[in-house]
Parts: structure tokens; sequence; C-alpha cells
């Protein structure tokens, strides 16, 4: 007979302290999760128990988020800023079920995420898509990764081409860009497919993921990435 698990009553807003403290504070992107977690800490979900949290609510605390406004900026939040939130949370709900059991199952996972827009003109077409594809797999295996990651994350070539181990956490889906092309750094959430991808290669502590950068004029398959 199966003993019957006891969840432990918890809010999301002591639970986010608890992630700062306790995992977050080792992750080279602490800064900015200590800023997403008082972005969330804001919101009225921060007050529920972990456990009542149901797909609905973060649904709603999704399109919520994008309604609002970016008081720095006077700009709408973007897709990418609520995914980044999505994907602390989803974190947050993983290690709480399995290491402190203050829920029973991650209701982040379920919930469609923002779409990313990219700023290009025109996304390839499902045909090109699947020409493009073959033709990259057929070159070699990191030309296919690089390929599915910029249609995965929206990231320009050079910061594709940039990436390094340790920046990448593959547990958590998020990918940390010291330097960007406007200069500031930023966080890139990873989907599922983006980390399925990366893990094709073979993975290192640390050091470049890909051998190609940005000014090599020789990268096959450049006219196919625009920064």
């Amino acid at each position: 007979m199966f003993q019957k698990i006891k969840i432990r009553k918890m809010t999301i807003s002591r639970a986010l302290d608890k992630y700062l403290k306790t995992v977050s504070i080792h992750k080279k992107g602490h800064l900015q999760e200590f800023y997403r977690v008082n972005v969330i800490k804001r919101h009225p979900i921060a007050e529920r128990y972990m456990d009542d949290i149901t797909t609905v609510d973060i649904a709603n605390y999704r399109d919520q988020r994008l309604a609002q406004i970016n008081p720095r900026t006077g700009r709408q939040i973007t897709g990418n800023t609520v995914r980044l939130e999505l994907a602390l949370l989803s974190s947050l709900f993983n290690i709480a079920r399995v290491e402190w059991g203050t829920c029973r199952m991650n209701p982040v996972e379920l919930v469609r995420k923002p779409k990313i827009s990219s700023g290009r003109d025109r996304r390839l077409t499902s045909g090109e898509e699947r020409r493009l594809s073959r033709y990259f797999k057929e070159k070699n295996q990191a030309l296919y990764v690089i390929f599915h990651l910029a249609l995965e994350t929206a990231m320009r070539q050079g910061e594709i081409l940039s990436l390094r181990w340790e920046h990448v956490d593959l547990q958590h889906g998020v990918a940390h860009l010291p330097t960007t092309k406007n200069g500031a750094p930023r966080d890139v959430p990873l989907s599922r497919k983006a980390r399925n991808y990366l893990q094709m290669l073979p993975t290192q502590l640390n050091g470049n993921i890909f051998s190609y950068t940005s000014s090599d004029s020789k990268v096959p398959g450049e006219q196919h990435f625009r920064n």
C-alpha cells in the first residue's frame, strides 16, 4: 500500500525567497533572477500556496504580465521577459516538488509560452524549414544545432556562436549572454526543443559550444542567418 505524501504548505513568495538563498545564489545569472523574483512577488499569485496553483493561474499570470507596461521604458512587457519569468517559476516548481515537498506538480510546464518577436520581416515557411534542416543536417551536426537554435530562440548569429557551456543552464532552460549587440547582458529562455538540440553536442564544463565565430567569413550556411 502506497504511503500518502503529505504536502507542506508554502506560498510562492516564501518559496522564491528560499530559491534565492539556496539555488539561485549559486548560478551565474543570480542578479537577473533576483530582479525577476521581485517582479513575481509583487503579483497576487505570490501569496498563494504552491500546491493550490493550477495551469489556469499560470496562464492568467502570463496574460496579465503581457498586458502590463514597463514603468522604466513606457513600453509593453515583452514576450521574452515573461518567458524568462515563467522559466524561473518552472524551475521553482520542479525543485519544490522534488526536494521541498511543497507541491505535487509543475503547472508551468503545460502552459503555452509567449512568442518572441525576432524583429525579422519574415519567418521561414514550414517547407523552407524542412529543406534547410535537411541541408544543415547533411553538412554537420553543429550547423544543424545552430540552425534550430536560431529558430527556437530568435538569437542573432553572433549570439549563438558566442555561447559558452558555463553560461548555459540546461536543467533550468536559460542561456546567459554576457555581451549583446546593444552592450547589455541578457538571459535567453531555452525551450525543451532548444535544450534537446544542445544535448546532441558533446557537453563540457566550460568553453565555446561552437568552433565557428561570427567574424569567420567561412562559416558554412552563413547566408541563412541575419544579424
